[in-house]
């Protein structure tokens, strides 16, 4: 009786381990968990996606382990940007079959749609304001490396994850890399790039209705992230101000931001999670502005299908929260 019990045992438990490092080996590997909701929804039923920066980090100065190194090698496929956001990975990526990386830099279509911005430009050039000149070094510090600038002095927006447009373009070609890795799974590829596509359209039209009434509404965001959001949405956001979030800004750039609000009589100021209360609540004291928070990497947000509309959603209702008071 024990003997037959054994040979089931070994048998469950050999199957088991097949299937581990069956499951192991076959992964989409992204570098930031915003690109995972494209990823995943894409992959669903067809492979794991496994994300880089952990919840919690910010992709500005984060420092690969070596077991993220391993995770990149063991790869069948990396989804990364390709510049600036998520720069850390640059050194590993060039050590990887060239075969196996999706940039979205490099895909065709997504130069045009691309959005620059004279805000880090500019405000190299208040020296009047000499704090916030000065938090704008720190914020540069914070990032650990510079924006890509480009020949005009512009900076390139490459919070490109926000845009639905370029969102799709990617969803396509990571849909084509990995029907080529599984061929066998390509039906239901397809199926998920078209559900991606059509739920992300029916998400669309629902988010436009749902902030069609703050249109004219300004704000303030401390982190220059969501410009193909407002884009896409019709929001209008009123300025950024650069500040390092893990320094309380001074009393001069606090006096700027006060400012900057009385004159433009903005109703809403957007932080993020990794912002200290300390700030986020002087603010609030100091000018009476209500104070909302956008979180430009999801971390609450679980991976798999729908995962995309969902953070936009998210995004969108964290938009109205603050902008309907």
């Amino acid at each position: 009786m024990n003997f037959k019990k054994t040979i089931l045992a070994t048998s469950i438990l050999s199957t088991a381990l097949l299937g581990a490092t069956f499951t192991a080996q076959a992964t989409v590997v992204t570098s930031i968990k915003p690109l995972g909701f494209i990823a995943s929804s894409i992959a669903d039923g067809v492979t794991d996606t496994e994300i880089i920066v952990p919840t919690g980090a910010s992709p500005h100065d984060y420092n690969l382990k070596p077991s993220d190194v391993q995770k990149l090698k063991s790869a069948e496929l990396i989804f990364w940007i390709g510049k600036d956001v998520d720069a850390f990975l640059e050194k590993s990526i060039h050590q990887v079959d060239q075969q196996n990386v999706l940039a979205i830099a490099d895909i065709t279509g997504v130069k045009e749609l691309l959005t620059k911005s004279e805000h880090h430009h500019h405000d190299e050039h208040e020296s009047h304001e000499h704090s916030h000149d000065h938090a704008h070094d720190h914020d540069h510090a914070h990032d650990g490396h510079h924006h890509e600038v480009d020949e005009n002095g512009l900076t390139i927006n490459w919070h490109v994850w926000y845009s639905p447009e370029i969102s799709k373009l990617a969803a396509a070609q990571l849909s084509d890399k990995l029907a080529e890795k599984y061929p066998s799974q390509k039906a239901k590829i397809t199926e998920n790039l078209a559900n991606f596509n059509r739920t992300l359209d029916e998400q669309s039209a629902k988010i436009k209705g749902q902030l069609a009434a703050y249109q004219d509404k300004g704000f303030y965001v401390f982190h220059d992230a969501y410009g193909y959001f407002n884009d896409a949405y019709g929001l209008k956001q009123t300025g950024a101000f650069t500040i390092n979030p893990l320094v309380a800004p001074g009393a001069q750039t606090l006096a700027h931001i006060k400012e900057e609000i009385e004159a433009h009589k903005v109703s809403c100021i957007f932080a993020e999670p990794q912002f200290t209360p300390k700030v986020i609540d002087t603010l609030s004291k100091n000018t009476g502005v209500h104070v909302g928070r956008l979180d430009p990497m999801g971390d609450g947000i679980s991976l798999g299908k729908n995962a995309y509309g969902n953070f936009m959603q998210f995004t969108a209702d964290s938009y109205a929260e603050c902008l309907r008071k």
